[in-house]
């Protein structure tokens, strides 16, 4: 029973299974049978829109295809007429005639053009398009007939007829044909634009409204794109200051147009009337100085020209409370706050900016402590210091600290070595901040390979150019000082030969010293360890006015001492540039995100590949030599001296990246002033010279090589004058042969017309110097010259002996030697350090005299303002000279006028011989003045001085002059570096025969 049951059981499950394979049979015959009498199509992924449920007209193709569509039996449903449209977007809408219904293709099916197809296409076509004319569209489509198919291709087609603005939609498709595959476009059109009008606009051209709106006449019409225009239009007018433009469309809002109209009301021009300070509480800041720090300007600020600037832009208003709060923390006002608020008058468009600032408690520094120094002792590292206890916090006296002390040990070698200041702020509010430097010594560095990466477009600067700026500094093998880095990078940044906008940069890569003791007896990082990862830290590096400035906290992690994060401006060199190097461990596994610490505010290094060749010079065994890395043996016999101690130092790939600038200049310029009169001036320069370069084809003329590429120096100068000319022709060589000898060749014509005679020269000067160090300077020169003195005054009574003597042509030669040494922080307006020139001159040839001048000056700031700015100058200046008595009249001393003694004529200080000024032997001239700003730019200052001294026939005090007056100094970066100069000064003590001028000046232009 059981097993008949069972069996009853097995035939029954027979039955269901035929049914269930019978209805899916079944199913399947109808779907394959409706598949086979309906194209169905596959969406293109991407395509923009799916396509219209429409019928799709057969396709239009080659008439090997039309044929066999003929041979058909079943014609298709006729479509539609289409207009047909000429060539091109103006032609896009004229009319197509009718076409005559064509006869499918047999077998045709349908798919997606991401199938994969070995066959070549036959035909391309385009579905859909009523307005547009299928060759017009064609024309937009790379995708090729007798080609294999590419679907990134056809993607890029679809994108470039998307971006036509003549469809909503493009869908591409294959269709497959009995005579191979066929590629069809199917669009769906938009309407075409006809006309765009703007109406009312004044002060912005058609033309930027038409191509800031990107509206075209023939391309799509889109509802949607007229309104963003709206926008666009009224952006425009913002950004030019115009804030109350309205634009509407008068047309172009309606589905059914084909034209757009834009209405502007353009409005005035918004311009900042006034910005006020409010200030809550105590301050110490003036709102005359606060305005210098700001972007926002009046037009008043800009020196009364209202139509430049004072314009009105609420994001810079935004930035400029940023910018105010950065100022105030950086002189330890931590808690400060700023808001800021606007009114605007509607009526003439003039805005009222105001400021509300509460400085709170400005903080005072409190211990000053060092963690980490074992190399240099901590007493050394805190001498000396700028932010000394009790002092008010300044971040721009704290960067100096950190900056000298990373010199300290930079002089070491230490080029790593990173010096982190870290505040602590006290929990009784007390106003005090506690400043611990957290330092990680490193260990000293050598030079390796030094590495040349010249960019540009078309590049022709020698390597050797670069090698002979840095080869004083950095050598192969020697100690890597961080001040020598400095230098390097200062005098090829110094360089006219770079590009300005990317300067040069100096990255350095650690690579791994060679071992000259054994691995065990080296002190220093565990080799196994992993870095630590750092404990959170209270604040993240980008600074937020938001966070609590007055919590602190110090993390574990024994690499870097976390800190309060103040605006990095506070811990930044005032003039960086900064870059950030990779300091891996030595012997440490290498980190992925090393920390970056800043090598000096001047010089940046980054961390590099490590597929660079180490140091240079081997010993037998292969090791870098001449440096001996152990100290000594000990008394007791230790075989590893004091490595136990010190470990081995480490080495330093230096790479150099230079682009090349434009280095040749054709410059113009106008001066006066009231020694020299007017004068013209037209400059061409050449600062990447290379005299023996000369070009072997005209091919190396028109791309530039001619001539260039060895960083030579070379100057052409006509200034012609009403009184004074000048023609010069120089070129130098500033590493003459590859050397650090500079070499100087020039050859000049001189014209002046003096009051008592004309003088000529014509010459040349053959140089040659030498860069002792960073102050100090040597050179020797060879002058050959033939001077003429002609029209001498005949209305003056007698011509004197010595001018007679000089009549006509004279031949002048002489050698001199020059010694200098310039500390001073500024050439044309120096605040601090000092200069001193020597120079001994011998006269040989038809003149035999000897010549010996002097000049220095010293600087001192008395006071400045908390920001650095505002500062009052005193400077002490002299020169004095003496020469031979075989001296010529026309080499002589003579004084008086703007640059050498203020209250007389030029040369109106001298000796005389009846009405003619004969000039002296002797000269002693010094100058006391005081220099303080009248601004709070520092753009206009005011200066008081006193001018004295004397010329003589002999060394003597014995017609000695005194001078005081006061003056004007006015920067105008446009102009140029040099300050524009106004004087007035009088005599206190002066000589019968002296010639005065009460008012002196300068003022020059070059472009």
């Amino acid at each position: 029973m059981n097993r008949v049951t069972s069996d009853t059981r097995r035939r029954a499950l027979k039955p269901s299974l035929r049914r269930f394979v019978s209805r899916n049979a079944l199913a399947f015959c109808i779907m394959g049978g409706f598949m086979s009498s309906v194209e169905a199509q596959r969406p293109f992924p991407g395509s923009s829109s799916p396509a219209p449920a429409q019928a799709r007209p057969a396709p239009q193709i080659d008439p090997a295809f039309q044929k066999a569509s003929q041979e058909e039996k079943a014609p298709p449903a006729p479509t539609p007429p289409k207009t047909a449209a000429l060539p091109g977007l103006n032609r896009a809408l004229a009319e197509r005639p009718a076409q005559e219904p064509k006869k499918p293709v047999i077998q045709q099916t349908e798919f997606n053009v991401e199938t994969l197809l070995n066959e070549e296409l036959v035909g391309i076509v385009v579905e859909g398009n009523t307005t547009i004319q299928s060759n017009a569209i064609l024309r937009q489509i790379d995708s090729r007939q007798g080609r294999l198919p590419s679907s990134h291709q056809i993607q890029k087609d679809v994108t470039k007829l998307l971006k036509t603005n003549w469809f909503y939609s493009v869908k591409p498709f294959y269709r497959q044909t009995k005579e191979g595959p066929v590629l069809v476009f199917q669009v769906v059109e938009r309407p075409i634009l006809r006309d765009v009008k703007f109406v009312g606009n004044d002060k912005i051209k058609t033309s930027e409204l038409q191509a800031h709106t990107g509206l075209m006449t023939g391309h799509g019409y889109d509802v949607a794109a007229n309104r963003e225009s709206v926008s666009r239009i009224k952006s425009l007018y913002a950004e030019k200051g115009y804030r109350f433009a309205k634009v509407t469309l008068q047309k172009g809002d309606n589905k059914n147009d084909r034209e757009v109209v834009f209405h502007i009301e353009e409005g005035p021009k918004v311009k900042v009337r006034d910005i006020n300070f409010k200030f809550v509480g105590d301050h110490f800041i003036s709102a005359r100085v606060l305005k210098t720090k700001i972007a926002t300007k009046t037009p008043i600020d800009n020196l009364g020209a209202g139509w430049i600037g004072g314009d009105y832009d609420p994001e810079i208003v935004r930035n400029d409370v940023y910018t105010i709060k950065q100022y105030y923390l950086g002189l330890g006002c931590f808690d400060v706050d700023v808001e800021v608020s606007e009114s605007i008058s509607e009526a003439d468009g003039k805005v009222t900016v105001n400021f509300t600032i509460a400085e709170g408690t400005r903080y005072k520094v409190g211990n000053i402590d060092v963690i980490g120094a074992a190399v240099i002792p901590r007493n050394e590292l805190l001498t000396k210091l700028e932010l000394n206890s009790g002092e008010h916090f300044n971040s721009r006296f704290l960067r100096k600290d950190v900056s000298a002390m990373k010199d300290k040990y930079d002089e070491l070698g230490h080029v790593f070595a990173k010096v982190e200041p870290t505040p602590h702020f006290r929990q009784d509010d007390s106003g005090i901040v506690d400043l611990t430097y957290q330092i990680d010594e490193d260990i000293p560095r050598y030079i390796g390979q030094i590495n040349i990466h010249i960019r540009g477009d078309h590049t022709h600067t020698q390597e050797t150019v670069v090698r002979d700026q840095v080869h004083r500094f950095l050598k192969p093998g020697t100690l890597a000082s961080g001040r020598d880095l400095r230098m390097a990078q200062q005098r090829v940044s110094g360089s006219p030969i770079w590009e300005r906008t990317d300067p040069p940069t100096f990255d350095l890569k650690p690579v791994d010293g060679l071992e000259y003791i054994p691995a065990i007896a080296q002190r220093g990082q565990n080799p196994e360890r992993v870095a630590q990862t750092k404990a959170e830290e209270l604040f993240s590096e980008e600074f937020d006015h938001d966070f609590d400035l007055r919590a602190t906290y110090i993390s574990p992690v024994k690499e870097t001492v976390g800190r309060v994060v103040l605006p990095a401006s506070l811990f930044e060199e005032e003039n960086p540039p900064e870059v950030e190097i990779q300091r891996p461990l030595r012997k440490q596994p290498k980190n992925e995100n090393p920390t970056p610490v800043v090598i000096s505010p001047e010089t940046v290094f980054r961390g590099q590949s490590n597929d660079i060749v180490r140091a240079q010079g081997l010993d037998q065994f292969g090791n870098p030599y001449p440096q001996d890395y152990q100290q000594g043996v000990s008394p007791q016999g230790d075989p590893f001296g004091d490595a136990l101690s010190n470990p081995a130092p480490g080495f330093v790939d230096v790479n150099i990246d230079v682009t090349e600038g434009r280095t040749g200049r054709l410059m113009f310029g106008v001066g006066v002033n009231s020694d020299a009169g007017v004068v013209g001036q037209l400059t061409l320069q050449e600062d990447n010279f290379d005299l023996f370069r000369v070009p072997r084809s005209w091919a190396d003329v028109t791309n530039g090589q001619a001539f260039r590429g060895a960083g030579q120096s070379f100057r052409m100068e006509a200034v012609p004058g009403s009184e004074v000319s000048r023609y010069l022709m120089s070129w130098q060589d500033p590493f003459f042969m590859g050397t650090d000898f500079s070499l100087g060749l020039s050859g000049f014509y001189y014209n002046r017309f003096y009051d008592d005679w004309t003088e000529d020269r014509l010459g040349g000067r053959i140089s040659l110097g030498y860069v002792l160090n960073r102050y100090w300077s040597a050179s020797t020169a060879l002058r050959l010259e033939n001077v003429q003195i002609r029209d001498y005054s005949l209305t003056n009574g007698p011509v004197p002996p010595d001018l007679l003597a000089v009549d006509g042509d004279n031949f002048l030669s002489t050698a001199s030697f020059t010694l200098s040494f310039d500390t001073r922080d500024n050439s044309f307006n120096p605040s601090q350090g000092h200069n001193f020139d020597l120079t001994y001159e011998q006269g040989f040839g038809e003149f035999i005299y000897p010549r010996i001048d002097a000049s220095a000056g010293k600087y001192f700031t008395l006071y400045e303002r908390p920001d650095g700015l505002g500062k009052h100058i005193l400077s002490l200046t002299g020169q004095a000279g003496w020469t031979g008595d075989d001296t010529p009249i026309f080499e002589r001393y003579y004084a008086g006028g703007y640059s050498s003694f203020r209250g007389f004529e030029f040369r109106g200080v001298t000796p005389r011989e009846g009405n003619f000024a004969v000039g002296g032997d002797f000269m002693a001239l010094g100058s006391a003045e005081y220099m303080f700003p009248l601004t709070a730019t520092d753009n206009i200052r005011a200066v008081v001085f006193s001018d004295f001294g004397t010329v003589e026939p002999e060394a003597g005090f014995d017609d000695f002059r005194v001078t005081a007056g006061f003056g004007f100094r006015m920067v105008v970066p446009a102009m140029g570096p040099a300050p524009l100069a106004f004087d007035f000064a009088w005599p206190i003590l002066q000589q019968d025969e002296d010639e005065t001028r009460v008012f002196s000046f300068y003022v020059g232009l070059t472009r």
